[in-house]
């Protein structure tokens, strides 16, 4: 939601978006598709997102010091003559140091999305992720710190967000993040890519109980112990 609430404010996201099955992901297709390359050819086997572990990152990130960054820069370069751009990836928490070394940082407005631990373990559990919850607060806290830990040590500033609190205060939101980026987001970008109400959760007591429901039913198959 908050890619597509920049694209709709004029952030570029790319000639074409990667699609799921029931939504658009507002993520750059061609930057998806260099960062999947970037993990295969670095060896990466993991599952970048389900399982978060500090080595994975500085694994890949020393890896991709022998890669040819021809094609990352041409991408680079795409994303130039369309300013402003936006990017938005899962698999950046692993790929982010390499791109640092190809981008002019200082130029770059970080936004760090995060979400409140139950809503997010509810929409994991009804698209059958199943884990417990425990497990999900980790990965989530272990993705986000090390994204965290990553500005910091560059003295990059950001703006963490949390998706709930779009929804719940949208006014109070979107004025911190036009305040951030040094551009109005409006209430009309927001719902335009949001089509139900604002001002409550994204998951309420009767997705709640499905997901509790769903993941009973699947208990021996869940990630986490």
């Amino acid at each position: 939601m908050l890619a597509g609430l920049l694209q709709r404010a004029g952030y570029w996201a790319g000639e074409a978006t990667a699609q799921k099955r029931d939504y658009d992901t507002f993520e750059n297709q061609e930057l998806v598709a260099l960062n999947e390359r970037l993990l295969r050819e670095t060896g990466y086997r993991g599952r970048f997102d389900r399982v978060f572990t500090p080595a994975d990152i500085a694994a890949v990130n020393e890896r991709s010091r022998e890669l040819d960054p021809a094609p990352y820069r041409l991408f680079l370069a795409a994303c130039e003559r369309h300013r402003p751009w936006l990017w938005k990836d899962p698999r950046l928490w692993l790929t982010l140091p390499f791109w640092a070394r190809l981008i002019d940082c200082e130029q770059v407005h970080f936004l760090l999305l995060t979400r409140q631990p139950t809503q997010a373990w509810i929409s994991h559990i009804l698209r059958r992720q199943i884990q417990t919850p425990g497990y999900c607060r980790a990965y989530m806290a272990g993705v986000r710190d090390a994204f965290a830990t990553f500005l910091a040590e560059r003295d990059l500033p950001f703006l963490e967000i949390v998706y709930e609190d779009l929804l719940l205060r949208p006014e109070a939101s979107l004025a911190r993040l036009g305040e951030f980026i040094g551009a109005p987001i409006t209430l009309d970008n927001l719902t335009e890519v949001f089509h139900r109400p604002l001002h409550r959760r994204h998951h309420g007591p009767a997705d709640h109980l499905k997901a509790l429901l769903i993941y009973l039913r699947n208990y021996r198959l869940r990630a986490g112990g």
